[in-house]
């Protein structure tokens, strides 16, 4: 309501958030997550003998990790492209490739909001908002899945089930389902505007959610092709080492998803899940793991991310070259 002075009032009944404080925050969202990789990584790792740390690598599964990079960002790009269609293929490469060197330095994925809507023209910004809260949701939709999937593989049913539940309403949610209680949290002031995403048609969200699911498999391919190439579980039979490093690389994405610390892209964070979820029944696969984890950190971040920034000082350094030209 309003005053007659013409400022806004606020009527007696009406409830606002409580703001958490930033101390609280902190060692909820960052202090946490670290200790707890420190320690993981500590007890893993300070036990282990020197000789565990001597790899026989196989420099061609590592090749083919390397190669698989293009195929997992291009998915990527035909994602974004998919739902921001007016644009060259060119241009939406750019633009993931510039959220991904974001993505290196902000937590619960603001870096690559930040650097893949910013990347995008003024007027699309918009559009672009509502194109990556989709993207994410797709591929989140496929990491919980495939927890789900991976946690009824190694014999864990009652926590698959709540996963696999959390992935059906997730899916009909993606697709339009709104139930009572999605339009009572809709009103909250935790929610926010959650039905932007629905602007974008169902059969773009539907190839999204297609490319999603390519991507997932082809990241899961590297993971366990990295894990190959140092000899992880090479005492077991080949389909029982497929079994447990797939369900293993599953399991890591989905302890990761739940911590809100990709600084420098979940370095750290993405070893010490890796090495709850993965069996390394000896101190050679323990560090097969760790080098597996930071292989792809290399492979699928560090390098697209050299990438994108190259192409982002190039257009800078072209836009520059423009405006100096003489009329």
């Amino acid at each position: 309501m309003f005053s007659p002075m013409g400022k806004t009032l606020t009527t007696s009944h009406e409830w606002t958030l409580p703001a958490i404080p930033a101390s609280i925050r902190c060692a909820v969202g960052l202090g946490i997550p670290l200790v707890a990789t420190v320690w993981i990584l500590q007890s893993r790792l300070l036990a282990l003998p020197a000789e565990a740390w001597q790899w026989d690598i196989e420099p061609s599964l590592l090749l083919v990790v390397l190669l698989l990079s293009p195929v997992n960002w291009g998915l990527e790009a035909m994602k974004w492209a998919e739902l921001l269609p007016y644009g060259r293929m060119g241009r939406r490469w750019h633009e993931v490739l510039y959220g991904t060197a974001w993505s290196l330095i902000g937590p619960f994925r603001l870096g690559t909001v930040v650097g893949r809507v910013g990347a995008v023209r003024k007027n699309e910004r918009n559009h672009a908002l509502r194109a990556f809260g989709t993207s994410c949701a797709a591929q989140w939709w496929c990491t919980v899945t495939a927890t789900g999937i991976a946690l009824a593989a190694v014999g864990q049913a009652l926590l698959a089930l709540p996963v696999l539940v959390v992935s059906a309403m997730a899916l009909g949610l993606y697709f339009g389902w709104s139930p009572g209680f999605w339009h009572r949290l809709r009103k909250t002031p935790l929610s926010g505007d959650w039905g932007l995403a629905r602007r974008i048609p169902t059969v773009r969200r539907r190839r999204t959610l297609s490319l999603s699911v390519a991507r997932y498999i082809v990241m899961l391919t590297q993971f366990v092709l990295a894990l190959q190439a140092f000899h992880h579980l090479a005492r077991l039979s080949w389909v029982d080492q497929m079994i447990q490093q797939s369900s293993g690389a599953a399991l890591t994405w989905g302890l990761t998803s739940l911590a809100p610390l990709p600084l420098l892209g979940d370095l750290g964070l993405r070893e010490a899940a890796a090495l709850l979820a993965l069996p390394a029944p000896t101190p050679a696969d323990t560090t097969a793991i760790i080098a597996a984890t930071l292989s792809l950190w290399v492979i699928n971040l560090i390098l697209p991310a050299l990438v994108g920034l190259l192409w982002q000082w190039q257009s800078v350094r072209t836009k520059s070259r423009m405006a100096n030209l003489p009329l």
